[in-house]
């Protein structure tokens, strides 16, 4: 188990990189065409590393909620908690939004303007800080610290 969390940390970090610098680079290569190719390719892995993300940090969180007692808020509740509801948001709002993506038609006009105005919060917004944390928290269960 303890390699395969290492894998999934650094697929998560390494994504979170490359999801970010590619958010920042890509209007110095965009062909002004209004398709995105690269994302297109990203959404796909990205799509798996989101559901990695909502199930290790629901699983964070019922671990959390079994071992409570009604004491103070400390740092731990409130990773957690901060964690899988932006990990929430995160699925609800990627696969609304991709699913739009891969099918166009449905809705007209406006509500295509939306959807594209949306990735401008997914992905630098949630996407990046989400994987990255899920993947350091990943690296530090491997690696036996807790927390």
């Amino acid at each position: 188990m303890k390699q395969v969390n290492q894998i999934l940390a650094v697929l998560l970090i390494l994504m979170s990189v490359i999801v970010g610098v590619h958010w920042i680079a890509s209007p110095l290569y965009d062909n002004s065409s209004g398709e995105y190719p690269v994302w297109v390719i990203l959404n796909f892995p990205m799509a798996a590393l989101i559901i990695v993300c909502l199930i290790t940090n629901t699983l964070r969180k019922r671990r959390l909620q079994t071992d409570a007692t009604d004491g103070p808020v400390t740092r731990n509740y409130l990773e957690t908690n901060v964690k899988f509801y932006a990990s929430l948001v995160l699925t609800l709002w990627f696969f609304w939004n991709w699913f739009y993506a891969l099918f166009p038609y449905n809705e007209p006009g406006l509500v295509g303007e939306i959807h594209l105005m949306m990735w401008a919060f997914i992905n630098p917004v949630l996407t990046v800080p989400v994987f990255f944390a899920t993947g350091a928290y990943l690296w530090r269960r491997s690696k036996g610290a807790e927390f």
